[in-house]
């Protein structure tokens, strides 16, 4: 008879590593989609756990059985992974609003395609645009280099004792600022091109009424703006190379 003999220590040390793991890719820009089965996020995350526990487990405190301290920890390992996605969330979303400030100077605001990774209506542009920056993300090894410094928040933040200091809020809203310095950045040739070409337009209705404007400005702008999105994609990646190794900086002084 096969019998099998569970250390209590050991298996609460492997459950305090899961909790962390899992809160943060659960959130993480690249898991957070519907497209990735629940079940296949929660074998990642105990295969992750498994593999990580020999080298980390000494410096992990058990996971207590009782409810109100358990409930205490997952509490505040669910704000630690809020704040430690939110920071990659808000580089990927710069790129989103970007693409969404852009479509609006195209004129293809209004129009709207169903993201199959969100089940929700989005612009043209941003769903590119966003699986742009977790392609550059990706070719930066920035999966990598999270995944280390995931394993180093157990030795400076050990399990249930992360707290939101005056420092870490500090940081986290100028990192809130960046979306809209990185996004502006991002659209600002095209949304320049466009603005000029619509007061070009404006300035043609008004000496040339018999045109037709409201015909004319739809291919005009689409093409002003694919065309300067076309030559500037390629500083895009260099942008968000330099955007990432901000946030990488960040992770790593999270605690701090």
């Amino acid at each position: 008879m096969v019998t099998f003999n569970v250390d209590l220590k050991e298996f609460a040390l492997l459950l305090a590593i899961i909790v962390r793991m899992g809160i943060v890719l659960f959130m993480l820009p690249i898991f957070n989609t519907r497209s990735v089965p629940s079940t296949v996020k929660a074998l990642l995350v105990i295969s992750f756990s498994v593999m990580l526990f020999p080298f980390i487990h000494q410096y992990v405190r058990p996971v207590p059985f009782e409810p109100a301290p358990l409930a205490g920890i997952i509490f505040g390992e669910l704000i630690f992974g809020v704040f430690f996605s939110l920071a990659m969330l808000i580089v990927v979303s710069a790129f989103e609003l970007a693409a969404q400030l852009i479509d609006f100077e195209m004129g293809l605001g209004f129009a709207q395609s169903v993201a199959p990774q969100e089940r929700a209506s989005v612009s043209v542009l941003s769903a590119f645009y966003q699986l742009l920056a977790i392609l550059v993300l990706l070719s930066v090894n920035g999966h990598l280099i999270i995944i280390r410094i995931l394993v180093h928040s157990f030795k400076v933040i050990p399990v249930g004792s992360f707290a939101i200091s005056a420092g870490l809020f500090r940081r986290m809203v100028m990192l809130s600022a960046m979306l809209f310095v990185l996004a502006l950045k991002l659209a600002a040739p095209a949304m320049a091109a466009l603005i000029l070409t619509q007061v070009g337009m404006g300035l043609m209705s008004k000496f040339a009424p018999q045109v037709n404007i409201l015909a004319t400005s739809f291919p005009v702008t689409i093409f002003i703006g694919m065309l300067f999105l076309s030559v500037t994609m390629v500083f895009w990646g260099q942008l968000a190379s330099q955007s990432f190794a901000g946030l990488f900086s960040f992770l790593k002084n999270f605690s701090r």
